[in-house]
């Protein structure tokens, strides 16, 4: 068996790869499901980083959100994990 096996990450690249084109397209299409089962209420908010890809569901502008509808949005997030 090895033993002591060192291993060095290249975090530039890393970088590079968590915030690339295909990743952040990945997180805009799962935050885009999510939106789907919260409801209509919610908008998907691209917000990449500069270390990683992120996306955000947020309420649409002007929407008064009610405790179902926030609960849907908890439902949805849960169902994400999945």
């Amino acid at each position: 068996m090895v033993r002591n096996v060192k291993v060095k990450l290249n975090l530039k690249g890393l970088n590079e790869l968590m915030r690339s084109a295909p990743v952040q397209a990945k997180v805009n299409e799962e935050a885009g499901r999510i939106k789907a089962r919260a409801g209509d209420k919610f908008q998907v908010h691209p917000s990449p980083h500069r270390y990683t890809a992120r996306a955000f569901v947020e309420a649409k502008k002007g929407k008064k959100l009610t405790d179902a509808d926030r609960q849907r949005l908890l439902e949805a997030l849960g169902a994400a994990k999945e």
